[in-house]
């Protein structure tokens, strides 16, 4: 009598897992077919390619503007918590505003000159979204990054700056800089990298693997040995 019981329990929990799957196997059928009203076959393209989008169909200027306040034209587009989703954002941001930055040093080094790109798609650890900084800022941001090696004796100017200009960005789209990024985006800024000690807010600790490379470790690293750290740091 336990076996037949036991059987049973195995074949609606093959049943359960089948149903799931054909529901999900119906819904991708239903967006290729144009059945489904809210996910076009651009959308499920994305979502293959890149993965799931982790502030759902917001993204690149509409996700800017949603942030921002703007009005989005898009009236089909839901934007939900906008405040519940800041915090997540501001990882978003400030990668952008690293890169753009980043590249600029990059092409200043090689002597040479790229449009400044304003949408860029940044990955997170489920998934990616594309970010939007308008192009006066984006273009602004580049240069930064060209005079932070072309013009190396304005480095404290420079820094400056380029702190305020972040603070505008991070003042628009509704967030505080609590911190100065400029240091971390300067040449030698060794001990200042502040801007490489934001993780990934959907980051989970129990998700690393030993070997795994991260954008950056944590505060308290749990490699230090605490009998060699200094007491009073």
């Amino acid at each position: 009598m336990e076996w037949i019981l036991g059987l049973l329990i195995i074949v609606l929990g093959g049943a359960a897992i089948f149903v799931i799957y054909l529901g999900e196997r119906i819904s991708v059928f239903e967006t290729l077919l144009g059945i489904h009203p809210k996910i076009t076959t651009d959308k499920l393209a994305e979502h293959v390619n890149f993965g799931p989008n982790p502030f759902g169909e917001l993204s690149g200027e509409n996700l800017w503007k949603a942030m921002t306040g703007e009005t989005i034209e898009d009236s089909n587009i839901e934007v939900g918590d906008v405040d519940a989703l800041r915090g997540r954002y501001e990882f978003i941001l400030t990668r952008h505003i690293e890169a753009l930055v980043e590249e600029g040093r990059f092409d200043a080094k090689n002597q040479e000159r790229s449009p400044a790109k304003p949408t860029l798609r940044i990955p997170m650890l489920r998934g990616s979204v594309e970010s939007f900084i308008p192009f006066v800022e984006a273009s602004t941001l580049y240069e930064f990054g060209q005079n932070v090696e072309t013009k190396p004796e304005k480095r404290d100017v420079l820094a400056k700056e380029l702190d305020e200009l972040i603070g505008e960005i991070f003042n628009q789209a509704g967030l505080e800089l609590k911190i100065s990024l400029a240091s971390s985006l300067m040449p030698m800024s060794i001990g200042n990298s502040n801007i490489n000690e934001q993780t990934d807010p959907d980051e989970d600790a129990s998700e690393i693997t030993e070997g795994e490379t991260t954008l950056a470790l944590p505060p308290g690293d749990s490699s230090v040995n605490p009998e060699k750290s200094d007491p009073e740091s």
